[in-house]
Formats: structure tokens, C-alpha cells, sequence
């Protein structure tokens, strides 16, 4: 019974989460307000970035920040679902609790669902935007790290895609620093998430599940952003030119 319920609630986790990321932002806005579809444009990707070059900034930003939401929603649901329910009594397997890995895929599943969406094809964005709201709505120290890694090295280079390379590899590495300490048992990870106030009430948790489905999404980044990195080494990728 154990074994299927965590079966289940695992995927479950994963599908509703790919669901709620498949939903093509950018290319919702652009079909129903601007009878234009950002993936006939420039770069020809959904994301939020081609979507701003071609619908206008503040409809890119539009786009970023409602694709950054729902990894959050996605990783909050399956949280609150998790702890909220008798269903986590059936989560721990000799001794280790997986409702923690459970609910980070779920931030997974909508992180996947952005790169390749259901109702496009299986196409869309690279990811970027998915994998910085996970990183902002679960700690106050991603946020820092994604502050730090992704504008300073735009501030340097003027390339929003390098920029999110660096910071993708930079939160990927901050949350392997998270899990050792917490796993050794030095500091803990707590201390980086939202959770002043809550008493017992204990929110996402930093540790090897949330370094492991970051890593992988920061390869995934990557991989999605392998265009932009011939580009660069060629000399041919755009610069942005609003930052000094």
C-alpha cells in the first residue's frame, strides 16, 4: 500500500506540475491580445524574453513573472497537499521522508512542462524563468544568489542569455552547499527559507532533493540555451543595451 501511494503521489506531483507549466504564456497573450505568435519572431521561442521583443518589454515582464509563478504554485500545491493531508503519513520509507522530493518535483514537472510544452508540441521557453521563481518563492538565499549571479554578470557581459547560464550553475552549486551543511549537520538550511513565523509549520525544505532537481534543471538551462552558446563563442549574440 505504502509503495503505490508514493508511486502515485510521486508522479502525480510530476504530471500536475508539467500541466501547469505546459500553459504557453507568452503565446496566449500574443494569440488572443496581439493576433501574434512570439515563436514566428527573432529567436522563435515562447519565453518571456522573445515574447517582450516582440509584444513590448512590459509584456515580456508580464510573461516572465507569470511563468515564474507557476513553478511556485506547482511546488506550494504539492507542499501544502503533503502536509495538510493524511497522505504524508504513507511518504516515509524506512525512515526517510519523501513528501520533501516529492513536492520539488512537482517545481520540476513545471519546469519541464515550460522547455516542452504539451499544447505546443512539446516546444517552448528554456526554462529560465520556471527555474528562477522555484529559486525566489522557496529562499530568501537563492534570491540572493540569482541577484547576484544573474545581474552582475549582465552588468559585465550585456548577455541576458550568459547571464542566465552563470546563474542557473551559481544556484545550482549555492543548494549543494545547503544540502552538505545540512546534511553534515554544520548549519541549518532553514535558516535561507521563508519560514519566520510559521512555528511548526515548516516550509519547502533545502536539502538533497531540492540540490538534486536544481542541478538538473540547471543542465537543462544549459542545454536549452546551446544556440545562444554558439553565438556567443562566434561573436554574434545580441547585447542588451538599457544597462550601462
Amino acid at each position: 500500500m505504502d509503495v503505490l501511494v508514493n508511486v502515485l503521489v510521486g508522479l502525480g506531483c510530476l504530471l500536475v506540475g508539467y500541466l501547469l507549466g505546459s500553459f504557453p504564456t507568452g503565446v496566449f497573450i500574443g494569440k488572443v491580445f496581439f493576433k501574434k505568435d512570439p515563436r514566428d519572431y527573432y529567436s522563435h521561442n515562447s519565453g518571456g524574453t522573445n515574447t517582450g521583443r516582440v509584444l513590448g518589454k512590459k509584456i515580456g515582464l508580464l510573461t516572465i513573472i507569470i511563468d515564474s509563478l507557476k513553478a511556485g504554485i506547482a511546488l506550494y500545491a504539492a507542499w501544502a497537499i503533503i502536509t495538510f493531508t493524511p497522505v504524508n503519513t504513507y511518504l516515509t520509507v524506512n525512515g526517510y521522508f519523501l513528501g520533501v522530493l516529492y513536492y520539488w518535483l512537482a517545481g520540476f514537472g513545471a519546469a519541464l512542462g515550460h522547455c516542452y510544452s504539451i499544447f505546443l508540441r512539446f516546444q517552448g521557453g528554456k526554462a529560465v524563468s520556471c527555474f528562477v521563481g522555484l529559486c525566489l518563492l522557496s529562499s530568501w538565499g537563492f534570491f540572493i544568489v540569482v541577484a547576484i549571479s544573474f545581474f552582475g554578470t549582465l552588468k559585465a557581459s550585456k548577455y541576458v542569455s550568459l547571464s542566465s547560464i552563470i546563474m542557473s550553475i551559481s544556484v545550482a552549486l549555492a543548494a549543494w552547499v545547503f544540502a552538505i551543511l545540512g546534511l553534515t549537520g554544520v548549519f541549518n538550511p532553514a535558516f535561507f527559507t521563508y519560514n519566520a513565523g510559521m512555528g511548526s509549520v515548516a516550509l519547502p525544505v533545502l536539502g538533497l532533493e531540492s540540490a538534486i532537481v536544481l542541478t538538473i534543471l540547471s543542465a537543462i538551462i544549459v542545454f536549452r540555451h546551446h544556440g545562444n552558446i554558439a553565438r556567443l563563442k562566434e561573436g554574434t549574440e545580441s547585447k542588451i543595451t538599457w544597462m550601462k
